[in-house]
């Protein structure tokens, strides 16, 4: 933090007086992975029968639960549904619950899991009292984490469920349709956040659904809510929400999960897709941030309600920093303390609205602990580290633009660079992972510095302050030269142009240009569903795809879910160029066959260093042979004397060819790279032009005592690069 003396005595009698309070922050403290053949019968207890006498488990299933059907292997759980006649019912099934070996009151829980698809089927992981203390059913609540119907399989929903005794409880909830593909062809991740007065639902790492508002009949808000909770998988067959299967219904159809795991408030979850350093959910900002004046200025921290960003919640934090004497300088800032376990993060990201006018530094300061204690002191010892990143906000000129409203930062914490300004000492590295760990540190406090660079005061609100994990996106393009759809090391397709949208809401994520092997990526993204695609008009004329990475019934697009952190790569596509083969020279006497090759230029046509590429094959071994081209079919006398004619004008026509002369080999093949912008002209050599037609044509003798016996181009094929 590069500061004035001043905010360091600032820094050592405030920050040392308001000690940071941290909210939610998440550490594993459950989970089962379904290693080994057999269900941890210490973690889940099976329930077996049809529910009587509340038969059919109070929703008319018409499955019967046994043990027999939730099996495990090869590191998942399988719930089977068998059509099967036991103990009055059609089908069998399995259901499983954790009462009494595993209760919780708030945490995260989350599951990866595949679905099945078919009418009548109906998973879920959910969750119930442990004890009903305020009543039977929905009194004491239920919660939802993940149900689907088989008849959708494109649909996760979450609900939570409250009020009276049942029928005169409610509910409420949310759901998510992936915009491509399905929840059956591969595992996605479904969770919960449970806090004392909100839920929070996720698919694949993105918020869907947030609840806040529910009651009970038996007691006060936050009840039901506030008592223990245990988990629930199963697999019911029919009901009144699904309904009973059908003819077109397979059996035996399976509920797979790959892993349960359960956070709750501790240390940080350091895979988490966001871990939040500060929602400003706060009641009282001024008692959970230390702030701190400069030489003209002080300031605070206050709740701004009913004017946030696109977050949950419904509250932001406003900074009011005066300038006693209207001059450029630093005012003074705030901060908090939090220590997080960072050991995967990418990204410092936050909202911010500045006022109109504001032209200020905001000095951002990441403080990372290297004793292992979890403190940063506000009287610097030498110990710790502090890390800064200097966000310019200005009327014009910046990315952030003050009176522009609402705006998201997003900070590489590459970005930050050692600033030993104020805290001197330390390692000089970041250290992300705290030594319970087994790392040297962690973060502990975050400190916006604020610097007026045009004599005002600094004023703006900001919300949603939280350290990510980001993903990247990668692929090539390639020339596929054989159509066979595999890349077998064939050259890339330099200058193509590659978009990626959000599939979900359909907005540009931005646009990349293939570099000289073909390669692009997209980096810094949050996990979700996006699609590529290509823009055609980078591609060489006449190219035709023969593959992308969700097959070619989408040339050129491809659609996929990136989950958080992950590197994706390989989203490749390849595109065959354009050949004209199997083409003869044309009428002559007296040796002449077919007619003659020709191809169509166009504006697509790149005119670089041997941008078309003469082959051709199955010729005489080792004879002389001659490349011609021309824009006008015609006739000419064989450049070797004998009577034959050629394919091209003299007046235009010309032999192309180092020396103008080819030797075919012992393998009888011919091969050479021309530059069409060097083509003959009657006003000279001129650049290739939309609409153009060129005409190709070899020749070869065959040395034989009676002349020249053919021209025949047994094997002519043209290729633009």
């Amino acid at each position: 933090m590069t500061t004035p003396r001043l905010l360091h005595l600032a820094l050592a009698t405030i920050a040392a007086a308001v000690p940071g309070l941290a909210s939610a922050q998440y550490q594993l403290v459950w989970e089962d992975q379904f290693d080994g053949n057999t269900l941890d019968l210490t973690k889940w207890e099976p329930m077996t029968g049809n529910g009587c006498p509340n038969c059919g488990w109070g929703n008319n299933e018409l499955q019967y639960y046994r043990a027999e059907n939730a099996t495990v292997s090869n590191g998942t759980l399988k719930i089977t549904a068998l059509r099967q006649n036991f103990g009055g019912a059609a089908y069998t099934s399995a259901r499983l619950r954790t009462a009494n070996k595993a209760d919780f009151t708030y945490g995260r829980f989350e599951m990866r899991a595949k679905m099945p698809a078919g009418q009548g089927f109906w998973p879920a992981f959910w969750m119930l009292p442990t004890d009903f203390v305020f009543g039977g059913w929905a009194a004491s609540g239920e919660i939802d984490v993940m149900e689907y119907v088989g008849n959708d399989t494109r649909t996760a929903h979450g609900t939570i469920h409250y009020g009276d005794e049942w029928p005169a409880n409610t509910f409420s909830g949310g759901s998510r349709t992936v915009p491509f593909g399905n929840l059956v062809d591969d595992f996605h991740e479904y969770a919960l956040e449970w806090d004392e007065f909100e839920m929070r639902w996720y698919l694949d790492g993105q918020l869907y659904s947030t609840k806040n508002s529910w009651w009970s009949s038996g007691g006060a808000y936050p009840a039901p809510f506030n008592q223990r909770f245990h988990m629930l998988l199963n697999l019911a067959v029919g009901g009144n929400w699904p309904g009973p299967p059908n003819g077109s219904t397979q059996f035996p159809s399976t509920f797979e999960v790959d892993y349960v795991r359960v956070f709750q408030e501790g240390v940080s979850n350091p895979n988490a897709c966001a871990q939040v350093f500060d929602d400003m959910e706060l009641a009282d900002p001024a008692s959970e941030y230390f702030t701190f004046g400069g030489p003209s200025a002080g300031g605070q921290v206050t709740n701004l309600t009913g004017d946030h960003p696109p977050v949950p919640g419904n509250q932001a934090l406003e900074a009011n920093w005066g300038n006693l004497f209207n001059a450029p300088g630093f005012l003074g800032g705030f901060g908090r303390s939090f220590p997080l376990d960072l050991s995967n993060a990418t990204h410092f990201e936050f909202w911010i609205k500045p006022e109109a006018s504001v032209d200020l530094v905001i000095e951002i300061n990441l403080q990372d602990d290297d004793n292992g204690d979890d403190v940063i002191p506000s009287t610097p010892d030498g110990a710790d580290d502090e890390f800064q990143y200097g966000l310019h906000i200005a009327p014009t000129g910046t990315a952030i633009v003050s009176g522009a409203g609402w705006q998201k930062v997003s900070i590489p914490i590459s970005e930050f660079v050692d600033d030993n300004s104020f805290h001197t000492g330390g390692n000089g590295v970041w250290d992300p992972t705290p030594t319970s760990a087994g790392g040297n540190g962690q973060l502990v406090n975050v400190v916006f510095a604020l610097v007026s660079l045009n004599g005002l005061p600094a004023e703006f609100a900001t919300d949603q302050w939280e350290f990510t994990r980001k993903s990247e996106v990668s692929g090539r393009l390639w020339a596929d030269e054989n159509g066979d759809g595999i890349d077998n090391l064939e050259y890339g397709l330099e200058g193509v142009r590659v978009r990626l949208v959000d599939d979900q809401s359909g907005s540009l994520i931005g646009e990349q240009t293939t570099d000289g092997d073909g390669r692009f990526a997209f980096l810094n993204l949050v996990g979700g569903d996006y699609a590529l695609s290509i823009v055609p008009s980078g591609l060489p004329f006449g190219a035709t795809p023969t593959f992308d990475p969700d097959g070619v019934n989408t040339p050129g697009a491809c659609a996929f879910t990136v989950e958080c952190g992950e590197q994706l790569g390989d989203q490749n596509f390849g595109y065959r160029p354009y050949y004209l083969g199997q083409n003869y020279c044309s009428p002559g006497n007296p040796n002449s066959t077919g007619g003659p090759g020709q191809i169509a230029a166009s504006g697509s046509i790149v005119t670089v260093e041997n941008d078309v590429l003469l082959f051709c094959s199955a010729l005489p071994p080792n004879q002389f042979g001659y490349f011609l081209t021309s824009m006008t079919p015609g006739y000419l006398p064989n450049p070797a004397g004998s009577q034959g004619n050629l394919c091209v004008l003299g007046d235009i026509g010309r032999y192309i060819g180092p020396g103008q002369v080819q030797n075919s080999g012992l393998l009888g093949q011919v091969s050479l790279g021309i530059d069409l912008d060097q083509m003959p002209r009657p006003t000279g050599p001129m650049a290739v032009q939309p609409g153009d037609t060129w005409y190709f044509q070899f020749w070869h003798r065959d040395g034989s005592a009676s002349g020249p016996v053919s021209n025949m181009t047994n094997a002519l094929q043209i290729q633009f690069q």
